[in-house]
């Protein structure tokens, strides 16, 4: 399993990489939204996304999302969202 950052990439982009098989439509049902909110999601960079959002969006296209957390002591907490 690779490990990428996602700082800089799009939703568009993480779809693509997922096989790029689901449409917008498809996710805009999953996520109970317009097709165009999806498109204008797909757009934005990642990092500047909520993470509501986010997470909503990656059970649409079949992922899973977790955060981590890394503390000043080096701790590192990670979460199932």
């Amino acid at each position: 399993m690779e490990n990428i950052s996602l700082q800089h990439r799009t939703l568009a982009e993480l779809r693509k990489q997922s096989g790029g098989h689901i449409k917008q439509s498809v996710i805009a049902l999953e996520m109970a939204v317009q097709e165009p909110a999806v498109s204008k999601l797909e757009r934005k960079p990642i990092r500047s996304m909520q993470l509501e959002k986010l997470q909503r969006y990656i059970d649409a296209i079949g992922g899973k999302l977790d955060v981590s957390v890394t503390l000043p002591d080096g701790t590192v907490l990670t979460m199932n969202v």
